[in-house]
């Protein structure tokens, strides 16, 4: 069948004119279909004739043949609006943008699942569970059955503003209604769930279901950014002393500033003692339905780490001695270590040493904050802490900074002085 070509013009659905010769009867002689048209609000008299529609539904129709030869219409009570849906639709097909509304119908839910599977290709696999747990929990139940071309601005800013307002925002994670957090969710999370569903529209926008996105330029909570805690190097003493046997664990997190899926992949062979070097290549994850994966960094990077310090390499010989080189360096129950099991140890021994609010991640911080106090410039601590640029060391450790300003403003006097005396 040969593909129709593109056109578009509008159709009134009420009357038609009349044929060549035709005899149109009136309608006090031929009631119904097939007579003049007498209501002058419709046309001048005796010009139009009536149509097995006349008087029902809307009287505009729009039609178009779309780009793949199929025709499309749409109807309008007003012509002006008929014909500015041609207008539109002529427009978006000559530069690329047309859009079919019956594609629009399509639910979010279904559009959502599409749109993971495209970009899981690319993702590691904490990552995508992470995304799906996000739409899950906090878009799917609001738009999940919406269908695209139904989810309007204001729907989204809404339920972006319900999020941080309502208890009922955060799905529970316990049957024992006493123990449940019944706070709304916090402003960071909020942003993450409208990312999310933003990145939905934007594909369905790229697949040609919708024309814009309904979730641009919506008004999102502010988040109050917090200092990261960081201990000095009496408190990261204090604490390796009351770790016990995870002593090695936490010196090691303290003083090489590694994510803990990178400290819990590394192998026997990884670390370079004589060298003072650790090599960075892997990360293990948590992830829901699956269990532990082992995938490539956060950055999707590998690096290598200095063994900053003298009773640090001490302590890693310590725990190589004698062991084979694919083996875990800090194995529990011969595998992985987990989270959990960190954590727990972490808290006890910082509880022993009165240390409060204390997290893996304040470890990774005390390393990177030390290592600036020592003297090392931000793209030094950019590579040992793996980040994709110095921007990102710049916005979290800002707050060392004046310090530094201090200590050039003493130097710059001091120069200045001996200039001026000379």
């Amino acid at each position: 069948m040969n593909k129709r070509s593109m056109r578009a013009g509008v159709e009134d659905r009420w009357h038609r004119p009349a044929k060549r010769d035709e005899a149109v009867p009136f309608p006090a002689d031929q009631p119904g279909a097939g007579s003049w048209c007498l209501d002058p609000k419709h046309g001048q008299v005796g010009t139009l004739v009536t149509t097995t529609r006349h008087g029902s539904g809307k009287r505009w129709q729009a039609r178009w043949v779309d780009k793949d030869g199929l025709e499309r219409s749409r109807s309008f009570d007003r012509k002006t609006d008929a014909q500015a849906q041609v207008t539109q639709v002529t427009t978006n097909i000559t530069v690329g943008t047309y859009v079919d509304r019956g594609r629009g119908s399509a639910l979010f839910r279904d559009v959502a699942d599409e749109w993971l599977s495209a970009v899981g290709q690319k993702l590691k696999q904490s990552t995508l569970a992470g995304y799906r747990s996000e739409l899950n929990n906090a878009v799917l139940p609001r738009f999940g059955d919406t269908a695209l071309v139904d989810i309007e601005h204001g729907d989204i800013q809404t339920w972006v503003n319900w999020m941080t307002t309502d208890p009922d925002a955060r799905q529970l994670r316990t049957t024992d209604l006493k123990k449940a957090k019944r706070t709304p969710l916090s402003s960071g999370r909020t942003i993450h769930a409208y990312r999310r569903m933003k990145q939905v529209l934007d594909y369905a926008i790229r697949t040609k279901r919708l024309m814009a996105n309904p979730a641009d330029d919506i008004e999102l909570p502010r988040v109050v950014k917090r200092v990261d805690k960081a201990l000095t190097h009496d408190e990261v003493a204090a604490m390796v002393a009351a770790s016990g046997d995870a002593g090695p664990i936490l010196e090691t997190l303290a003083y090489t500033a590694l994510r803990f899926g990178e400290l819990a992949a590394l192998r026997v062979k990884d670390v370079d003692v004589k060298n003072r070097r650790i090599q960075v290549s892997k990360g293990i994850a948590q992830v829901t339905g699956v269990g532990l994966v082992e995938d490539t960094t956060k950055t999707h990077q590998e690096r290598v780490v200095p063994i900053l310090t003298d009773h640090l390499a001490a302590t890693l010989t310590e725990v190589t001695q004698g062991r084979k080189g694919d083996e875990y360096l800090f194995p529990v129950a011969g595998g992985p270590m987990r989270n959990s099991y960190l954590r727990h140890r972490l808290d006890k021994a910082c509880e022993t040493a009165k240390l409060e609010a204390v997290t893996p991640k304040t470890l990774r911080h005390t390393a990177g904050s030390l290592a600036l106090q020592a003297g090392a410039s931000i793209v030094v601590v950019q590579k040992l802490l793996g980040h994709k640029s110095a921007t990102t060391t710049m916005n979290v450790y800002a707050h060392m900074l004046p310090d530094d300003f201090d200590n050039l403003a003493t130097a710059m006097n001091n120069a200045a002085t001996g200039a001026s005396k000379g």
